[in-house]
């Protein structure tokens, strides 16, 4: 078993009378990749600041390395906003990390992590695109050669190319045995690039899994269908949430095969319905979507 890097009991954090953060526990072992995910207000940031000692816990430990208190050295941190200053050049920026990081990265090391164009190099860092200034300060972190990683919402702002280098770029880390620790509410990325998944909704810790048990899971279907259908489903025992429209209705199922045999038998063809699969995760994303709206 590998060593424990993080280690965090019953953490909680109340602001006035409000529970932020519930009794969260969970330990992160050297070199893991461990995913924190859930939908915007969970209280991931949250829970990150109180790992790192920049919020103070109502209760509860934090150990980084077998040490309680805030993060020390080889460690990293990239926060959810761009904090890159605008009035250095990017070659000016580098050259800076690099003076005060001791055995860092070299510069070609850094060039093929960053794989700028040369006259990028001489821009400002403000005058880069946003997915751009997320990835120089994500690469910043890096020339100190960490061994934790602290990540919170890395992708926000990426464009599909930069979110690709970026997560070879962790890909290359994991290898090397960096241990890291990364926010997102893009479930879609974290099913392909951590060991292991922690879940939080409402400021707890409901899941701690891996993204093949995930997709292991039982999933619903999301059936959607022109609304003419509508009077068949009186019929169908197997669906539940059945919401009518304008032109289409929709509903949940667990046993699609039952239900499509039975639409199939009432002429429902293949260009009238629609499926996707639901699982836990996407519900809980859906439910918190509806609240705001």
């Amino acid at each position: 078993m590998s060593e424990t890097i993080l280690q965090v009991t019953n953490l909680v954090k109340k602001i006035k009378r409000k529970t932020i953060l519930d009794h969260i526990s969970f330990e992160v072992g050297q070199g893991d990749c461990l995913a924190l995910i859930g939908p915007n207000g969970a209280g991931k940031t949250t829970l990150m600041s109180c790992i790192l000692g920049d919020k103070k816990a109502s209760s509860g430990q934090v150990f980084i390395k077998g040490k309680k208190g805030k993060a020390q050295d080889k460690i990293a941190v990239l926060l959810q906003e761009n904090t890159i200053p605008s009035q250095l050049k990017v070659k000016e920026l580098i050259a800076f990390f690099q003076d005060i990081s001791e055995n860092g990265l070299s510069k070609v090391e850094i060039q093929a992590l960053l794989q700028f164009k040369d006259d990028q190099y001489q821009q400002f860092a403000d005058k880069l695109s946003g997915g751009q200034k997320r990835l120089l300060a994500f690469v910043l972190c890096l020339i100190g050669k960490p061994d934790i990683l602290f990540l919170d919402e890395p992708t926000a702002g990426m464009d599909t190319t930069t979110r690709q280098r970026f997560w070879e770029i962790i890909n290359d880390l994991k290898k090397s045995g960096v241990t890291i620790l990364y926010s997102s509410h893009y479930i879609e990325e974290v099913e392909h690039t951590a060991d292991r998944i922690l879940v939080l909704h409402q400021g707890k810790l409901i899941r701690d899994t891996t993204p093949h048990a995930m997709r292991s899971e039982e999933k619903e279907k999301q059936v959607t269908l022109a609304s003419r259908f509508a009077p068949s489903l009186d019929k169908l025992a197997a669906i539940y949430d059945v919401t009518e429209k304008r032109d289409v209705v929709t509903f949940m199922t667990k046993d699609i095969e039952s239900v499509w045999s039975s639409l199939q038998a009432q002429g429902c063809r293949i260009s009238d319905i629609e499926i996707q699969n639901k699982t836990l995760l996407d519900s809980l994303f859906d439910s918190t979507r509806e609240d705001k709206s």
